[in-house]
C-alpha cells in the first residue's frame, strides 16, 4: 500500500502533543505500507531530523510557506487588510497560515493521486484537498485525524470574551470556522481523541464516519522514582507555550492559586517548561519560587523532581497528552475539568479535578503534604494508561480503522 501522509510540521522530534501523536501514526502507517510526507518546515530547521524521519519515509517533501520567509512581522494595516479578505471569503483567521501556494505545490508534487490512501493531520490541513479542483477527486482515500476541534475552542473563547468588538469578531470567526468544518463531511473517514469530540463531530454533521482514537502514550515500562519519595514540594507545568489555551493556564495558575499555595507551603516551588515560550512567561521567572526553563531536550529529569503535575487549563480541545506523559512517569496530577477532558479518568481515583483556585490550591497542598494520597493516585493512573492508552492499545484501534477504510476504498 503506498500512503501519503501530511502534516502541519514534521513528527520527529516529537516535543509536543501534536507532533508525538503524529509520530506514532506515521510509525503506524510505515508498519502498513510505503509512506511519502507532506510537512510545513523550513528545510534548514528540519534538516537534523531527516535521517530519522527517512526510517519511516521514502521520501519528504517540505512546504516553506511565505510565513516563514520573513522574519518581519506585519503592520496594523496589513493585519486589518487581511481581517477584511478573510471576511469576504467567508474564510477563518485560523486557515490563514495554511492556505499558501507552497503547500498546495508540494502536495502536488507528491502525486497524491498515485497513492492508495492520504492521512492527513488536523483539519486545517485538508483545506487543499477540500477546495483545490485537482485534488477534490481525491477525497474518497483521505483519512483525516482531526485531533482538537478547533470550533470546541473557538466556541469556548466566545463565551470567555465580554460582548465588544473583540467577541464580534471572534462569533463572525467561529460561524466560518463551522462553515469550513461542514465540508469535512465529505471525506472517507475522520480520528478524533474522545468519544465526545466524536459526537461532537457526528451531530454537527461535520463527519459522516469517526472513530475514536484516543492519544497515546509509549509507557514502555518507564518509571522514576516514586512520587511518595520526593521531599521537596517542586510543582511542574508543561505545554507548548506558543498555544494560546496554555498561556491562559500559566496566568490563572500563578496569578490565582500559587500564591494561595505559598501561603500555606513558603517553599513550594514551580517549574514552566515549553516550547516557543514568550516573553510575557519567561518574565514570570522573576518571581518568588518559580523557574521558567522555556524548552528542555529532556523532560525526566524534570519529572524526577516534581511532587506534582498541574494542568490548570479553562479552554482548548481534544485531550491532553501531558497527563498522560505524568501518568506513565507516576506523577500525580491537578486539573480543571477542561484539562482532563476527552480521557477516561474519574477524579479522586486517578487524577484530582478542580475548577475553582481556592479548590485547586486546597489539592495541591493537600497532595504536596500527603505522600500516601500521591502513591494512590499514580499507582491507579498509571494502570489506566497501561490499560487504555498506551501503544499496543492505539495499534489495535488503528487495525479496525484500516480494515474499514481499505473495504470504503476498494474497487466495486
Amino acid at each position: 500500500m503506498k500512503i501519503l501522509f501530511v502534516t502541519p510540521s514534521i513528527p520527529y522530534p516529537p516535543h509536543t502533543g501534536g507532533q508525538l501523536r503524529s509520530y506514532h501514526l506515521l510509525r503506524y502507517l510505515e508498519s502498513k505500507g510505503e509512506v511519502m510526507l507532506v510537512s510545513i518546515g523550513r528545510p534548514e530547521q528540519c534538516a537534523p531530523y531527516m535521517q530519522e524521519l527517512k526510517k519511516y519515509c521514502a521520501k519528504i517533501f517540505l512546504a516553506d510557506p511565505a510565513r516563514f520567509k520573513t522574519d518581519q512581522g506585519i503592520s496594523k494595516f496589513e493585519a486589518a487588510q487581511r481581517r477584511v479578505l478573510q471576511f469576504l471569503k467567508f474564510q477563518s483567521w485560523m486557515l490563514e497560515d495554511f492556505i499558501d501556494p507552497e503547500i498546495c505545490k508540494q502536495i502536488d508534487l507528491a502525486k497524491p493521486e498515485e497513492y492508495d490512501l492520504i492521512v492527513v493531520r488536523f483539519a486545517v490541513m485538508a483545506y487543499h484537498f477540500l477546495t483545490n479542483s485537482k485534488f477534490k477527486k481525491l477525497i474518497p482515500k483521505i483519512l483525516i485525524d482531526i485531533d482538537d476541534v478547533s470550533t470546541i475552542v473557538q466556541e469556548r473563547t466566545v463565551r470567555q470574551i465580554k460582548f465588544s468588538y473583540k467577541k464580534m469578531r471572534n462569533l463572525i470567526d467561529l460561524f466560518f470556522l463551522k462553515r469550513y468544518y461542514h465540508q469535512l463531511r465529505h471525506i472517507n473517514a475522520s480520528l478524533a481523541v474522545s468519544e465526545k469530540d466524536r459526537t461532537y463531530l457526528l451531530n454537527y454533521d461535520m463527519s459522516r464516519n469517526v472513530f475514536v482514537i484516543p492519544n497515546m502514550f509509549e509507557v514502555n515500562g518507564r518509571s522514576l522514582t516514586l512520587s511518595e519519595q520526593v521531599k521537596e514540594p517542586e510543582i511542574l507545568f508543561c505545554g507548548m507555550l506558543s498555544y494560546p489555551p496554555n498561556q491562559d493556564a500559566v496566568f490563572f495558575f500563578v496569578e490565582k492559586i500559587f500564591p494561595k499555595i505559598q501561603e500555606r507551603i513558603p517553599n513550594a516551588h514551580l517549574t514552566i517548561i515549553g516550547k516557543h515560550t514568550p516573553e510575557k512567561i519567561m518574565k514570570l521567572g522573576m518571581q518568588r519560587g518559580i523557574t521558567v526553563a522555556g524548552y528542555v531536550p529532556s523532560m525526566e529529569p524534570y519529572y524526577d523532581k516534581a511532587a506534582i503535575v498541574v494542568v490548570p487549563l479553562l479552554n482548548g480541545g481534544g485531550s491532553r497528552i501531558k497527563i498522560l506523559e505524568a501518568f506513565s512517569l507516576e506523577r500525580p496530577v491537578v486539573s480543571t475539568s477542561v484539562g482532563a477532558e476527552g480521557l477516561d479518568v474519574k477524579n479522586g481515583e486517578h487524577i484530582i479535578i478542580a475548577d475553582e483556585p481556592n479548590d485547586f490550591a486546597n489539592e495541591c497542598v493537600e497532595l504536596l503534604n500527603n505522600p500516601n494520597q500521591r502513591k494512590r493516585i499514580t499507582s491507579n493512573a498509571y494502570r489506566l494508561v497501561k490499560e487504555k492508552y498506551d501503544i499496543p492499545v492505539f495499534r489495535k484501534k488503528m487495525d479496525e480503522v484500516f480494515e474499514f477504510v481499505a473495504e470504503r476504498s476498494s474497487p466495486r
